[in-house]
């Protein structure tokens, strides 16, 4: 997790108190919260996680308005591919999007030619218990099937399309189609510099799913949901899951997300990875790689 550990421990348990009988929470059972609960956990809510999850809602409430435009309500299913986007996707199904979120990282170490035939088999058991399958894109003709990752250069989001586009997977159906969610928040991409966001792997760490390289197929049971990843099984970083989408359900409910630029996670980048003191420490590490 990017925000200091030891700094907000006791942040995380005073919230287990207040949310941990909830179970799973959804906006609904947010919304119902006590006022006093509710803003006791606003109050003790770091303010970098609480703009993310704000900034998280403003980058979901983008994507549908232009897939809403583009294609039409209902007429389009969400596949987000890997870490990068799978919170704000998740963001998304609470929008009433159809959404599925797949396991699927790393494609730019690899090539997709190299995958054997028992892991192909397993990733299509399991996209198929998703409701994505060569029968349901036929079946579905009028709804455009998009998929969508954070592209850098592009390569991982193609080699997926690539990988499902296979005969012996989804096939080469016209209703599938890749998308940079670079392209589609377009304007806002830029202003509200979720280049730095994505590069630095904010949305990252509150990831529905974990990490699936192209090698590891036959685990995409293991790292298909939160309640199973590793990197959810300690208590902080369950916590700060937890804690996070309580924001992101708050804001959704508050419709409050608007116009939130998340400054202090800027602030916080800047100190630890892009000052000249970063970059000098940085290149001390890669020196000592390369020479011990």
């Amino acid at each position: 997790m990017s925000l200091n550990v030891q700094k907000i421990q006791p942040i995380i348990s005073d919230c287990h108190k207040r949310l941990n009988n909830i179970g799973q929470i959804t906006p609904e059972k947010v919304e119902k919260l006590p006022e006093i609960v509710k803003q006791s956990i606003r109050e003790c809510t770091p303010a970098r996680l609480k703009e993310l999850a704000r900034v998280n809602c403003f980058a979901a409430n983008e994507i549908k308005s232009e897939l809403d435009k583009k294609y039409g309500e209902g007429n389009y299913i969400l596949i987000a591919i890997g870490r990068s986007i799978s919170s704000i996707a998740e963001t998304l199904g609470q929008m009433g999007i159809n959404v599925k979120i797949i396991p699927l990282s790393g494609l730019r170490r690899g090539e997709v030619e190299s995958i054997n035939e028992e892991s192909l088999n397993m990733y299509r058991t399991f996209l198929a218990q998703k409701g994505l399958s060569k029968s349901d894109l036929k079946k579905n003709k009028d709804k455009t099937y998009i998929l969508m990752d954070y592209a850098h250069y592009g390569r991982s989001l193609y080699s997926a399309e690539k990988l499902l586009k296979k005969d012996e997977m989804l096939g080469d159906a016209e209703n599938l189609v890749a998308m940079p969610v670079n392209d589609v928040l377009g304007d806002s991409y830029v202003n509200k510099r979720f280049n730095t966001l994505f590069e630095y792997s904010r949305f990252k760490d509150y990831s529905y799913v974990g990490k699936l390289d192209i090698s590891q197929l036959q685990n995409v049971y293991s790292q298909c949901s939160p309640e199973r990843i590793p990197e959810y099984q300690g208590n902080i970083t369950k916590g700060l899951r937890k804690l996070f989408w309580f924001n992101v359900f708050d804001s959704l409910v508050q419709k409050d997300y608007t116009d939130t630029v998340p400054n202090r996670e800027f602030r916080a980048i800047y100190k630890h990875y892009l000052s000249p003191e970063a970059s000098r420490n940085y290149i001390k590490r890669e020196y000592k790689k390369m020479h011990f």
